[in-house]
This record gives C-alpha cells, sequence and structure tokens, in this order.
C-alpha cells in the first residue's frame, strides 16, 4: 500500500459529512454525569472485559495487557486521545475519568461529539426498548422501527428480549385470527412510518434461524394465543411475521434493515436469507455487519440481488483488517452505490472509536485499489462520499 496515496486518501474522507446508516445512541436521561467506567460498561469493550477497578493499578495494568490486540479497545482508547488528551497508560484511568465526568456536565456534550467529532449529519437510530423514538431531537436522530416484539406477539403477554410488547401498537386488544394479527402488523409499521422512521429492523438472528419460508399461515394459526405452540409452530408464526414487515416495507418504500452474522450463532449466515429475498424482489433489503464472518454469502447476494444492500456497520470496529478485505470484495463484485456505513453504538465516545476505525479501513482499502490499477484517486473520493453520505441519503432519505 502507499502510505501517501493512503494518508491523502485518510484526509479528503474526513472532510465528508456522514449519513450513519446504523446507531443505538442513548436517550439525554442515560447520559447525564456518565463517566468512564459507564462509556465502558456501554461500549464494545465490555464484550471483552469488564471495567477495572480504577483505585488499583494493578488491575488496570492487566486489564490493558489482556486487551491491547482488540480493535474495539485500540480504536475506544484512540477516541479517549483525541476527545479528551490522555494517552491510555495503567496511572491515567482516574484522571480519565474525571475529565470525562466533567465535560457531561454539560448535557449537549455527547451531541457535540456526535455532531462535530464524527460529522453526522443524519443519524438512523434504533432504540430499544422504545421503539420508533428520535430522542427528542428529530433534527439528527431519524428512527429505525425495530420490528422483533412481532415475533414474540404470538402470546399477547410476551414481549419481545427487550420488554417491549407488540400489542402496546394494535388497535386490537383481542386479536383470534392470523390475518387479523398480519393486518395489525401492517397497521403498526404505517404508523411508524408516518411518524417519522426511515427503516424497519430485524434483529431476530439473535433468537432464532435466519431462514424465513412461505408458510401455510394454518400452521402459524396454530401458535397463536397458544402457550403451548410447538417451536415448529412459533417458527412458522415468526416466518407469517417477516413476510409480512417485508410486503408492508415494498409498499411503504422503506428500507428492511436486517442483523446478519453475529447472533445466536447457529443458522444466522446471510445466504439462508436467499429465498426470502428472491420471494420479496421489491423490497429493499439492507444487511446489517457484512454478515460476519460469512462475507462471501454477503458478497454473492449484492452481485446477483440488485434490491440488496450492505451496511458495513460494526466490521472495522469488529475486526479493522477483515473491513480491509471487506470494502475491497465488496467493491469488486457489486457497485459504488449499495454499501453504506453505521457507527452500531450507544455512546459517543464509542461511535467516534468505530469511525476512526472505518475512515482507517476505507482509506486503507482504497489505496489498495488505486495501487492494483482498479481506478484512480479522484473516483475513490466519489466512492467514499457514497459509502459515507449519499448512498444512505438515496437509501433512507429519497
Amino acid at each position: 500500500m502507499n502510505t501517501s496515496v493512503y494518508n491523502s486518501l485518510l484526509e479528503r474522507i474526513r472532510e465528508i459529512p456522514i449519513v450513519n446508516t446504523h446507531s443505538h445512541h442513548l436517550p439525554d436521561e442515560l447520559l447525564i454525569s456518565a463517566g468512564l467506567k459507564d462509556i465502558l460498561s456501554n461500549s464494545y469493550v465490555n464484550w471483552m472485559s469488564p471495567p477495572p477497578d480504577f483505585d488499583n493499578l494493578n488491575a488496570c495494568e492487566e486489564y490493558i495487557n489482556k486487551n491491547c490486540s482488540n480493535t474495539y479497545f485500540r480504536w475506544l482508547f484512540k477516541a479517549f486521545e483525541d476527545l479528551y488528551g490522555i494517552k491510555l497508560s495503567k496511572d491515567n484511568f482516574k484522571e480519565l475519568d474525571r475529565k470525562i465526568k466533567e465535560a457531561y456536565a454539560d448535557n449537549e456534550h455527547h451531541i457535540r461529539i456526535l455532531k462535530e467529532n464524527c460529522r453526522f449529519e443524519k443519524i438512523v437510530n434504533e432504540r430499544q426498548p422504545n421503539p420508533g423514538s428520535n430522542l427528542g431531537r428529530p433534527e439528527l436522530f431519524f428512527p429505525s422501527f425495530r420490528c422483533d416484539s412481532f415475533f414474540s406477539a404470538y402470546l399477547k403477554d410476551k414481549p419481545d428480549p427487550n420488554n417491549f410488547f407488540a400489542y402496546s401498537l394494535f388497535s386490537k386488544q383481542e386479536i383470534n385470527d392470523i390475518t387479523d394479527f398480519l393486518s395489525e402488523v401492517k397497521n403498526a409499521i404505517a404508523n411508524k412510518k408516518a411518524e417519522g422512521c426511515v427503516a424497519l429492523k430485524v434483529a431476530i438472528a439473535y433468537e432464532r434461524p435466519m431462514s424465513f419460508k412461505k408458510t401455510n399461515l394454518l400452521k402459524a394459526q396454530r401458535a397463536l394465543n397458544n402457550p403451548q405452540a410447538s417451536d415448529e409452530e412459533i417458527i412458522a408464526f415468526g416466518d407469517a411475521v417477516m413476510h409480512t414487515i417485508a410486503d408492508t416495507a415494498a409498499e411503504l418504500g422503506i428500507p428492511v434493515q436486517i442483523h446478519t452474522g453475529m447472533g445466536q450463532l447457529r443458522d444466522t449466515r446471510p445466504i439462508m436469507l436467499l429465498d426470502f429475498i428472491e420471494a420479496h424482489p421489491d423490497t429493499k433489503f439492507h444487511l446489517l455487519h457484512g454478515g460476519f464472518p460469512w462475507f462471501d454469502d454477503t458478497y454473492a447476494l449484492l452481485h446477483n440481488y440488485k434490491n440488496v444492500w450492505s451496511d458495513t456497520c460494526w466490521i472495522p470496529y469488529l475486526s479493522t483488517t477483515a473491513a480491509v478485505d471487506y470494502y475491497i470484495k465488496a467493491l469488486e463484485v457489486s457497485d459504488t452505490h449499495r454499501m453504506t456505513w453505521g457507527c452500531d453504538t450507544w455512546m459517543s465516545e464509542d461511535a467516534y472509536g468505530a469511525l476512526l476505525a472505518m475512515e482507517h479501513a476505507l482509506a486503507k482499502a482504497l489505496a489498495i485499489m488505486i495501487e492494483d490499477g482498479a481506478f484512480d484517486f479522484d473516483y475513490a473520493v466519489y466512492i467514499a462520499e457514497r459509502i459515507l453520505r449519499q448512498n444512505a441519503l438515496e437509501l433512507f432519505f429519497a
């Protein structure tokens, strides 16, 4: 890779205002007086290790030594250094905590990071347990309506994993027929779009396989209001829900964001969506995370189906090296108009860390492609502008 070209690309990328296509940013009231422990606990580094005791230097040193190779850790602490001017060492956790708490005394601090440091112009945000919320900031946050509660609602009093009840969105509170239930799902989605939602989100990969069959509604009917429903009947009920979501999205002209790859890991690879995507040629499918670790599945779907978009959220933060390879191969098998990026984070510092990872991975990938003779520098900048802004504007806001 030509370092000079990489540096020039990175400089140009950092001038682009960004439409962030996937976020879970927390509401203001949960960020009052936030400190370092709050950020670490609500960021991806917590998946690796819980925060250390800041008074215990040995614990701080062990925390650093254990996690320094991890990309979540690497980029988050680079974000801390950029934002608060403190370079990581075992001795400075308490000082960093103090500076963060001091900054969060201003309730607008987390928003300034998003607007000024991250350059986010618009954020497609999915917030549980209040699906469809714009966090009271409609100029910045544009909701993606999470539809997982519909899958749980074969029983009226069964919430989704985030403790949200689908029936709170329904006009009918006593439903005994599956067609009536699916009609309520369609109406609820239409209402959410009217309230400002720009996408639908399905993260059911954490709960069940990603294969959604065109099912006989009689089998789905057997699950409705049935506490003794079999696994097969519950799956059939979910299949009917998912096809209704896709049909409604096509009718309303909004994309469906689907979590692919990491989740329960059993039967969550993107290629399992093949028949489902084929059954809905008029629905725009925004596949999240590249299907990590099954990237090849997403390349194939991108190549064969023009109603498939790839959101590269999480990939650079999850594995920066893998993201470089992903950008190159996805661009080679697809086109420049069906790839986007979102931070996929709860906290502003984590969002900035995810941004730093993406900027590095994208600049490196494009520099390698320039060196390989794929295109010139100006076209590489065009690609970056498409991925970071223009594609998202066309997909969500056109």
